[in-house]
């Protein structure tokens, strides 16, 4: 487990203790549990935009093109 510091204004830094305490009652490590869930939320949204980014360019049509190759030399041109 790594530690880091980081600098919030006083606004953030309410929500983010408001939002400890909300879910996790204020017990220990729960403003880490927040950051931690929140991450794993970020990381679970881009695998998601990924994937919807593939299926509608499968679903536009992926072209195959390629060039039939009379004699194996004409590769190495």
């Amino acid at each position: 487990m790594g530690n880091i510091y980081l600098s919030l204004d006083d606004e953030d830094e309410k929500k983010l203790r408001k939002l400890a305490q909300e879910k996790y009652g204020g017990k220990k490590g729960s403003l880490s549990e927040i950051v931690s869930e929140a991450l794993r939320g970020m990381e679970k949204k881009s695998k998601t935009e990924l994937k919807e980014e593939f299926f509608r360019k499968l679903k536009e049509g992926v072209s195959f093109s390629y060039r039939m190759y009379k004699k194996r030399a004409e590769i190495y041109e």
